[in-house]
């Protein structure tokens, strides 16, 4: 026991701790007594740094920085855009889905088409609404038609629906620009877009490429006129407004940025673009840490890569069967949706006009077109001709946190790694002299054993 006491004193004379060797230096017990007290106090509030710093890695290990506010918007790609007719059930559509119908004459398709509108707005639910939808669920099923080509047959369609396209002043076929696709919002017309409806599902296009900004200003704008002929529409039916949604050209259309226009009268949308990626430290971050999906590391169900959005519309879907089935009550709120670890997302202004100056300009590009009270005409362009990137960074790396654990511990207590090799070597020292004593012991009593005998 006396090696141990003498080692201890030896060490606590010779650390690089500060504060030990006083200890011994003042043995009197009110010194030992001030330096104990003040040691175990630099060593609380040494801990508790530490507690902090740690619970900081914790919970904001990264964080999204502006790199340059500057970035040239030249060969960004284009936002995909999608508008959205009013007009969801079209007379005309429903005369002719009447005649391919087994005994469609015999059915009263004017009470059931309008239950359709219950995916895109609440309808009252009723014992005669609901004695409709399932006499309108054994009709399909009678005629073998699923819920999406429905969907895809009763609204106006995009040939109808758009009027006149330009885009960077060059007159277009709407139909090269625009494609069809089935949304949350009803039957709608997509530019810039990788998925569309081919009439009996939403698909992915192949080999498909995006168009990207070539020059900026009004008159370079996309130019839609649209018409949702308010004449063709079934009594009742018309939604509120024409929804104009933006996302990126690889998301499906989300209402994450959501415009609603009313008919008759020009809509300028003065688009801006945010852009966002990963440094190399954040790449190399667990999902856990960095809070967020690369588009590649998450499958979605029909989705070949990870988007939240596209994560959104799926837990929605799992939400809207779950109360359909009884099952389970899913919201967005429950589901894990991360964010995007890199993605591209796009805002737009808008100012609202009328065509009353029409007659009056030089060059009229409405010409031959009748702007009725249902006509609209959209304007998007970017005024800017550079968008914002932002970088996300990690905020404490693993070496910045031991970095700032050594600046505490020393700043406290003189601690530095030396300390603890001081540590383990005396510790070592303290086993050696610890297990000599117990072998010179046996030594000891063999010997005095046999000197016995």
């Amino acid at each position: 026991m006396d090696n141990f006491w003498r080692l201890l004193r030896t060490y606590c004379l010779n650390s690089t701790i500060v504060g030990l060797k006083y200890f011994y230096i003042y043995p009197d017990i009110l010194s030992r007594c001030f330096w104990a007290v003040n040691m175990v106090s630099v060593l609380a509030m040494s801990f508790t740094v530490t507690y902090f710093l740690y619970n900081r890695f914790e919970e904001m290990p990264t964080r999204v920085a502006i790199e340059n506010q500057f970035e040239p918007i030249k060969n960004l790609p284009y936002p995909a855009i999608t508008l959205c007719t009013p007009n969801q059930i079209t007379k005309s559509s429903l005369k002719y889905f009447n005649t391919t119908l087994i005994e469609g004459n015999k059915t009263d398709l004017e009470s059931y088409l309008p239950l359709v509108l219950g995916f895109y707005e609440f309808i009252n639910t009723t014992d005669q609404t609901r004695n409709w939808l399932k006499n309108f669920q054994d009709l399909l099923e009678k005629n073998r038609y699923t819920v999406p080509e429905l969907m895809g047959r009763v609204p106006q369609k995009c040939e109808r629906f758009l009027k006149r396209c330009y885009l960077e002043r060059k007159l277009y076929n709407c139909t090269d620009l625009f494609k069809p696709i089935l949304t949350s919002r009803g039957y709608c017309c997509s530019f810039n877009n990788n998925y569309m409806f081919n009439g009996k599902m939403n698909i992915k296009i192949r080999d498909f490429v995006n168009r990207t900004v070539k020059a900026t200003g009004f008159n370079n704008a996309l130019v839609v006129v649209t018409d949702y002929e308010i004449k063709d529409s079934m009594t009742a039916t018309l939604l509120n407004a024409g929804a104009v949604m933006y996302t990126d050209y690889t998301e499906f259309p989300s209402d994450d940025e959501l415009s609603y226009i009313d008919g008759y009268g020009e809509s300028f949308h003065i688009l801006s673009a945010t852009y966002t990626y990963c440094s190399d430290e954040v790449k190399s971050l667990p999902v856990w840490s960095r809070n967020c999906f690369f588009h590649d590391e998450h499958q979605l169900d029909h989705f070949r890569s990870y988007h939240n959005s596209d994560c959104d519309h799926l837990c929605y879907t799992n939400a809207v069967k779950g109360a359909w089935n009884m099952s389970s009550w899913l919201t967005p709120e429950n589901c894990n949706c991360l964010r995007d670890c890199e993605s591209r997302k796009y805002r737009g202004e808008m100012t609202l006009g009328n065509f009353r100056a029409i007659p009056y300009t030089l060059k009229n590009p409405y010409e031959g077109l009748d702007l009725n009270n249902s006509t609209s005409a959209f304007h998007f362009f970017f005024t800017n001709p550079v968008y914002l990137k932002q970088k996300q960074e990690t905020v404490m790396s693993i070496i910045s946190l031991a970095s700032n654990l050594g600046g505490v511990f020393g700043l406290s207590m003189g601690l530095s790694c030396i300390s603890l090799l001081e540590i383990l070597f005396y510790t070592y020292l303290g086993l050696k002299l610890y297990i000599r004593g117990k072998l010179d012991k046996m030594l000891l009593a063999v010997t005095n054993h046999y000197n016995t005998d």
